[in-house]
């Protein structure tokens, strides 16, 4: 018994040790490193102006499919994104790229993945991103990549690229 008991205490000796010197540590003041934050975009602003979206219809056409159309203060050329979700903004029940021209864009007849969307309350967005995966060189030269663009709807991703994102509530 007795040389069960020294062994516990021989191991327990460094544990302690370890600890008193852990605990004398405490208390003491240590150099601060200078504290530092994530730089976001300047967001200031960018909501503010004439609205960039004019007009915009959802309608339903006679076989039920789903057309928008709408005038838009976007240069010609400027790919929009046009997407159907259930309401709440789940998942895309219908999408479309459509192109700007003269201000204005239409989409095709839509359909949801098992034909026409049925009768309901939709959340209709409008997406464009400002980037040269998005859109051509015109309008990046004619919006200055999009930073130039102001009003409802103008936002800034992390990396500073500007985009259009506005949502609205439909029923059809």
């Amino acid at each position: 018994m007795r040389r069960a008991n020294a062994t516990a205490a021989r191991l327990l000796l460094p544990v302690s040790a370890l600890l008193v010197l852990t605990l004398a540590g405490c208390g003491r003041e240590r150099p601060q490193e200078p504290m530092s934050f994530e730089r976001l975009p300047d967001t200031t602003g960018l909501s503010a102006g004439a609205a960039i979206l004019q007009r915009f219809e959802p309608s339903r056409m006679a076989n039920g499919t789903v057309r928008v159309s709408g005038d838009v203060r976007l240069p010609d050329s400027t790919t929009v994104q046009i997407a159907i979700r259930a309401p709440g903004g789940g998942v895309s029940l219908a999408m479309a790229q459509v192109v700007v021209l003269g201000g204005r864009f239409d989409t095709p007849p839509l359909l949801g993945d098992h034909g026409p969307l049925p009768v309901g309350n939709y959340r209709f967005e409008l997406l464009a991103h400002f980037n040269a995966d998005w859109q051509p060189a015109s309008v990046l030269r004619a919006t200055a990549k999009g930073h130039d663009l102001r009003g409802p709807g103008i936002t800034r991703a992390r990396n500073g690229d500007a985009a259009l994102l506005l949502a609205r509530d439909v029923r059809l």
